[in-house]
């Protein structure tokens, strides 16, 4: 016979075990507070009390009131490393939240220093904006995508040559 030691935990260290169950059973139900992100594993005994290492490390999220973070952005236009060779353009990206009801503003980073420093877009709503260029030089940009609920994301810092 086999039994499972279940440990149900509220850190990913389990040094806030918040459940401990000892079964013979492969399932167990388990009542839990809304709203609270949980680790759990399991260890295996046998009947002459030889144990297994703990599995590896599970978790969830209990449904309440969590706010996710938005994805980090995406770069559309233009390419990374890409050469242009015209005045102005269209910095474009695309970010994503799985709270679908969360308004996303975004605040865009512009420059020829990496990272860049000077916000040319301030909790924009547009996932798009025109910047006027110089040519012969490199210029670096990055996006934070910011929820209506405190949640942001620094985006990677992505860069382009003019011609």
């Amino acid at each position: 016979m086999i039994s499972y030691l279940i440990q149900v935990a509220t850190d990913n260290q389990f040094n806030q075990v918040a459940h401990t169950f000892s079964i013979s059973a492969t399932s167990k139900n388990v009542s839990l507070e809304k709203g609270i992100a949980y680790y759990w594993r399991v260890k295996a005994t046998d009947s002459k009390n030889l144990a297994s290492d703990y599995s590896s490390t599970f978790n969830f999220y209990t449904e309440g009131e969590i706010n996710h973070i938005p994805f980090t952005p995406e770069l559309i236009t233009p390419e990374l490393n890409s050469v242009i060779q015209t005045s102005t353009i269209s910095l474009e990206w695309n970010a994503n939240d799985v709270d679908t009801n969360d308004n996303l503003s975004y605040d865009v980073y512009f420059g020829e220093e990496n990272p860049p420093l000077s916000k040319v877009g301030d909790n924009q709503t547009a996932k798009l904006l025109e910047v006027d260029l110089i040519s012969s030089n490199n210029y670096y940009w990055r996006v934070i995508v910011k929820d209506n609920n405190g949640g942001e994301s620094i985006g990677q810092v992505w860069n382009f040559k003019t011609d």
